[in-house]
């Protein structure tokens, strides 16, 4: 096999999909369980605890937004928010999602995870779609 595609399976893909996702529905989702509203719920939001989660939570958010841009930069930024754009006015159009404020939210945290999942896997993805392995020496990190 081609040191190149080692470790580039669907699984891969889907596996940061996934940790995406769960970074995303953790922090906040419209069911009421997540560490958002476990910190709202709090008495004391002075305490070290809900002070560390809500650290702990901007901090993964902030890395894999960081992680996406990197990835896809303003082009390929763009390209995804033009498709999930589309992907939502279908939604509504044939009525997958209604207009009630939960559904949309729904939607828009499933797509910011897809972005996000997308992005962590946007090396894996530009070698897959052009044979090309991504190299980049960053002073920044």
């Amino acid at each position: 096999m081609i040191k190149a595609l080692q470790g580039s399976s669907p699984g891969v893909l889907l596996t940061r999909i996934l940790v995406a996702a769960v970074v995303v529905f953790g922090t906040y989702n419209p069911s009421g369980k997540s560490v958002y509203h476990w910190i709202m719920a709090q008495p004391d939001k002075s305490d070290a605890w809900v002070i560390l989660a809500g650290i702990v939570v901007i901090l993964l958010n902030l890395a894999l937004l960081i992680a996406a841009w990197k990835a896809l930069g303003f082009l390929g930024t763009t390209i995804v928010l033009i498709l999930f754009a589309a992907l939502v006015y279908l939604s509504f159009q044939e009525a997958w999602v209604g207009s009630n404020s939960d559904s949309v939210q729904w939607l828009a945290l499933i797509l910011y995870s897809l972005y996000l999942g997308v992005g962590l896997a946007g090396a894996i993805l530009w070698r897959r779609a052009t044979g090309q392995v991504v190299v980049e020496d960053s002073d920044d990190v």
